[in-house]
């Protein structure tokens, strides 16, 4: 019941993401550095200062670290180009597809099974996005680019998970993410310095935005996915995640009263259908490190 409420607690705090964003007037790559830089000092500032434990060996197991890293980094940059270049729809839609990578992987890698019950609650869940987007969604050769950055958005985010659950085999959630969110940071500063954009003197208002995503989807939201990983099965997460844009949808109906249509109230009727076929009852698997 504990793992179920942190991945229900971990999914409505990535779902502000977005909402966050909206209201910073950071350029994207100014706003991960922040974003990663901050999450990663507070979580080194509790390793290192409040619980005073040691750094990490850096063997070759912390290579799946800093791999999961720069590709959490390639799988932000490559969604952030996507919705630049092509429609929101449509990069919400290829995004979708990152259960199908993560649980080819997680049979390959790990030995997870691709159940029935994950079958139905896959097909529910992207029936209820093709709804919320169905209206916006078109394929143009103009667009071309962006939709393939959608797809490899992705392969990048299952890329990630893959590659955190094999570093968590080795680390403890607080030393995984810590390092992990640093690599991702380095990686936005060097996205800063090639761009050009000026690091600070932005308004109060875009700091706010930083903390709540530093709070919500960083820390409430990512950290928990990453300790869920050792005991929840990867592809029924990631199916899970699904939701996420009908959830960003009412969440900017309460923050900037956008109107929540009809098209959004029937995708979370399936989305929500879905979840509830994948959690009762819940699959986990084997305790492994906490």
């Amino acid at each position: 019941m504990l793992h179920t409420t942190l991945y229900f607690l971990a999914l409505l705090s990535l779902s502000t993401a977005p909402n966050w964003a909206r209201l910073s007037s950071m350029p994207v790559d100014v706003l991960g550095f922040w974003r990663l830089s901050f999450a990663s000092t507070l979580l080194f500032a509790w390793i290192f200062i409040l619980k005073r434990q040691r750094l990490p060996q850096l063997n070759r197991n912390f290579f799946w670290i800093l791999l999961s890293g720069l590709f959490f980094f390639a799988h932000l940059w490559t969604y952030k180009y996507a919705a630049k270049n092509t429609t929101i729809a449509n990069t919400m839609i290829f995004f979708a597809t990152n259960p199908v990578w993560t649980t080819c992987g997680s049979i390959f890698f790990f030995n997870e099974r691709f159940t029935r019950r994950l079958a139905i609650s896959y097909s529910l869940a992207v029936i209820g996005m093709i709804i919320l987007v169905s209206r916006q969604f078109a394929v143009h050769s103009s667009g071309l680019l962006g939709d393939v950055s959608a797809i490899a958005s992705a392969v990048f985010f299952s890329a990630y998970i893959l590659t955190g659950k094999k570093a968590r085999i080795y680390y403890s959630n607080s030393i995984y993410a810590g390092f992990q969110y640093l690599t991702c940071a380095i990686c936005f500063s060097i996205a800063v310095s090639i761009s050009g954009n000026p690091i600070g003197g932005y308004n109060m208002t875009s700091w706010i935005a930083v903390a709540g995503l530093v709070v919500f989807p960083t820390l409430l939201g990512h950290l928990n996915f990453s300790y869920l990983m050792n005991f929840m099965n990867l592809s029924l997460m990631s199916c899970g995640k699904l939701i996420e844009p009908v959830l960003a949808s009412i969440i900017a109906y309460f923050m900037f009263a956008e109107q929540l249509s009809v098209q959004a109230v029937i995708a979370f009727i399936f989305t929500a259908l879905a979840l509830v076929i994948l959690f009762i009852p819940t699959t986990f698997v084997r305790k492994s490190n906490p």
